[in-house]
């Protein structure tokens, strides 16, 4: 298993995406728009100084949990996008379809905003879920 902790609060790539005149998505590597490829670079900078293995070539069972400073999030499912395409750009794996499935949650931690991210190498490990109903009213401990 390998973990990574990225420190700050999570970026969106959703965010800093921009249309031509013909609808065509870019994304800027200058100017107040370029926030998103700094994330990416710095997801990437993280990852080197914390992983100094071979590149891995297999499928990863990935998760990665989001602790923001507060609950003004966005929407979560374009989390995922700007972590990857770090993670690739880090050199650890040749390509971003190599994480799969992703699980992915969310917390708040007003003091230490992170993303945190842990690889397990498909021919080692084996995922499974529960989904269970609660009971007496539980309220969930992650928020």
């Amino acid at each position: 298993m390998i973990k990574l902790i990225i420190p700050g609060r999570p970026i969106s790539k959703s965010n800093f995406k921009l249309k031509n005149i013909h609808g065509k998505t870019w994304m800027p590597s200058t100017g107040k728009h370029s926030k998103y490829l700094a994330y990416e670079n710095m997801i990437a900078g993280y990852i080197n100084t914390q992983y100094q293995g071979d590149i891995i070539e297999e499928d990863l069972i990935t998760i990665i949990r989001l602790y923001f400073p507060n609950k003004k999030m966005g929407d979560l499912h374009n989390y995922p996008k700007s972590i990857c395409d770090g993670i690739e750009k880090s050199g650890i794996i040749k390509n971003d379809k190599q994480l799969k499935p992703v699980l992915l949650f969310d917390f708040i931690d007003k003091e230490n905003p992170r993303v945190e991210i842990e690889l397990y190498k498909k021919s080692e490990y084996d995922v499974n879920y529960t989904i269970k109903k609660r009971v007496n009213d539980e309220i969930p401990q992650n928020r």
